[in-house]
């Protein structure tokens, strides 16, 4: 229904335009940002992440070391969310913590780092290390925030093998996340679809 008075009412506005000049312009405007509605300023959030499972005991699978994951950081973000989720089974053993034990070769190291750091140097913006099952809280951070093109990198070892007994299958894995908030605009015509333009 609202599909088709928005079709009369732009047809209205075309054929008003046509016969009446600058007049008519003004006036078919006006219509038109009647029939749009109101905008809502709402948040767009957008996620940058590594994620990886570890199937295998081969060498050449147990190293994850993929090229850093830019992230374009600019006055408008509100908050940079930061999420640190490992799992490492086995790593406590009848109750007591083997990661000491373990953890050359089994560990996840994720660093965010602002731009122009200098990665030998300045301390990363934000760093976390596991070497057994972890689930901290998300870290939240709010402006002011250094402008430009940040870096999450990310460097694990880990061990995945599938057991013809079930219980007996394990699979490192872990994911890091980094998401930001920024301010957008929802206008009535695309709230169907989600659509939110940047402010």
């Amino acid at each position: 229904m609202r599909t088709r008075l928005a079709l009369v009412l732009a047809l209205l506005c075309f054929s008003t335009s046509m016969l009446s000049g600058c007049i008519g312009l003004v006036a078919s405007r006006e219509l038109m940002e009647w029939n749009r509605g109101v905008p809502i300023i709402d948040n767009q959030m957008v996620q940058h992440k590594f994620e990886h499972t570890f199937d295998s005991t081969e060498i050449e699978a147990i190293i994850y070391n993929p090229e850093p994951n830019n992230i374009n950081i600019d006055l408008e973000v509100s908050e940079i969310r930061v999420l640190f989720r490992v799992e490492i089974p086995y790593s406590t053993l009848a109750g007591v913590d083997i990661s000491n034990f373990t953890s050359e070769v089994r560990y996840v190291h994720a660093r965010l780092w602002e731009p122009g750091a200098n990665k030998n140097t300045d301390p990363p913006f934000w760093e976390d290390n596991a070497t057994k099952t972890y689930y901290p809280h998300p870290k939240k951070f709010y402006p002011p925030f250094e402008e430009g093109v940040w870096e999450l990198e990310v460097e694990a070892q880990g061990y995945g093998w599938t057991s013809p007994v079930d219980q007996l299958s394990f699979h490192d894995e872990f994911e890091v996340s980094v998401t930001l908030t920024r301010p957008c605009t929802i206008f009535p015509e695309s709230a169907d679809t989600g659509e939110c333009a940047p402010v």
